[in-house]
């Protein structure tokens, strides 16, 4: 188990390694292997031009960044705890929905995919599964705690919906996220390396959590060495939604629950931001807020480079980790 910030920085950086000494090898299989979206967008057609500069990139990289991120955290105790166990089953559930979508574009040729329902399904079980899992403890560990006003409330089995709320969210907020070159890795890059040091400042009965944050943290920012624009590789929703269902079970069984929605305060934009455009056009006679969504790609079409664009989202997703970081003592 890790329980200082030195060990959790060794884990990173095994992390980052393997990512970056394995990610030629896998983008090459993944090239031979004509791992290519089809492309999306047709009925928007700047999104479908800009998508075009994107074709032949291969995708599902998110392959090397689950299987490091597991690897590394079993290696540094992180199945110690049945917390490690539950973290894991998130991943592996989520990240193999993911997979079955991104294998199922392939093969019809188009960008549909797996429909939402099998998705949300996955996704409800894995969190009532957490949700189980915390409202079963003891009535002092089991608490809702709410940021900076220094006060709890007893949830019950009430986490169980919560926790199904959160990692379907999660997950699929993630996904939407993952639109840009290095957008998504990078944002959760900082999400997980700060729930990680909100689980080393807890309850000595989440520091299992920290070898998952940590393992991950540092395989997506060795993913970003080849996923940063001009991307070589993309996520695909196989790491998409691995990389939500890391973050959001982290949150859930590490007090950081409600915290989530600042340190996770992009990906709550971009989720909402979607849901927005989406009732508008549906209730407002097909009027929109935004260009498009979500919303990158709003800023993206109002002249805002892509570059650019994904920098500061990542200082957005920084600056409020920071801010998660003031209801944190570390000791």
């Amino acid at each position: 188990m890790v329980d200082s910030l030195g060990k959790a920085a060794l884990v990173f950086l095994a992390g980052a390694g393997i990512s970056l000494v394995c990610g030629p090898v896998v983008i090459r299989w993944l090239a031979r292997a004509q791992c290519i979206q089809p492309s999306r967008y047709e009925d928007c057609p700047p999104l479908l031009s800009y998508q075009a500069t994107k074709r032949g990139t291969p995708t599902m990289g998110g392959l090397l960044v689950l299987l490091t991120g597991i690897l590394v955290a079993a290696a540094a105790g992180g199945l110690t705890h049945r917390d490690g166990w539950l973290v894991l089953s998130a991943v592996v559930g989520l990240g193999a929905i993911g997979l079955c979508d991104d294998l199922l574009k392939f093969r019809r040729q188009n960008a549909a995919g797996m429909r939402s329902l099998p998705k949300l399904v996955v996704a409800f079980a894995i969190g009532a599964l957490v949700g189980v899992s915390v409202s079963s403890r003891a009535v002092s560990y089991n608490v809702l705690e709410l940021p900076w006003l220094q006060r709890t409330i007893e949830l019950g089995w009430g986490w169980v919906p919560l926790a199904m709320l959160v990692v379907a969210g999660c997950a699929h907020a993630v996904n939407l996220t993952d639109g840009m070159d290095g957008l998504a890795a990078g944002c959760v890059a900082i999400a997980l390396s700060v729930l990680g040091m909100v689980a080393l400042a807890g309850d000595p009965r989440a520091r299992v959590l920290v070898p998952w944050c940590a393992s991950f943290a540092g395989a997506c920012v060795g993913f970003l060495w080849f996923n940063s624009f001009p991307a070589s590789v993309f996520l695909g929703d196989v790491g998409a939604l691995g990389l939500g269902a890391v973050v959001a079970a982290v949150s859930l069984l590490s007090h950081a629950t409600l915290l989530l929605l600042v340190i996770g305060g992009v990906f709550v934009v971009e989720a909402l931001s979607v849901i927005l455009q989406v009732a508008s056009y549906k209730w407002r006679g097909g009027r929109r807020v935004f260009r498009v969504a979500p919303l990158h790609h709003h800023f993206h079409l109002g002249g805002l480079s892509e570059p650019k664009l994904i920098t500061r989202f990542w200082i957005v997703g920084l600056v409020l980790g920071v801010l998660a970081l003031t209801t944190v003592d570390l000791p």
